[in-house]
């Protein structure tokens, strides 16, 4: 949820299916978003607060489980810090986004209502 444009995580976690069976998470959304802006996997894994190790093996687990790969390394695999988002995490990043806030809304409105 944006607010003054500064990311809030969500009290629960909100997992998207983006295509079927493959699942997105918040963490690895905003680590998606991060590396969109700023194409640093160390700088997108530290705006993330996720460890740099796990962000690089959670880039790998997205790329294997989407049709797709969502994140282009540049250079030798293990060994670079440049990353950018193909066509394919573009989408996926902004389609996630558009999903989660209505999810969102949906829980705030049923949370509501047992309160």
């Amino acid at each position: 949820m944006m607010k003054k444009g500064i990311m809030i995580p969500p009290g629960n976690c909100v997992i998207i299916e983006m295509e079927k069976r493959v699942s997105l998470g918040y963490r690895g959304a905003v680590l998606l978003s991060e590396i969109q802006t700023c194409g640093s996997l160390s700088h997108s894994a530290a705006s993330s607060k996720i460890d740099l190790g796990h962000a690089h093996d959670l880039i790998l687990e997205l790329n294997s489980t989407f049709s797709q790969p969502l994140v282009e390394f540049t250079g030798n695999l293990n060994d670079t810090d440049v990353v950018t988002l193909t066509e394919k995490g573009k989408t996926t990043v902004r389609s996630y986004w558009g999903l989660f806030e209505s999810a969102c809304l949906s829980i705030m409105e049923e949370r509501s209502r047992h309160y």
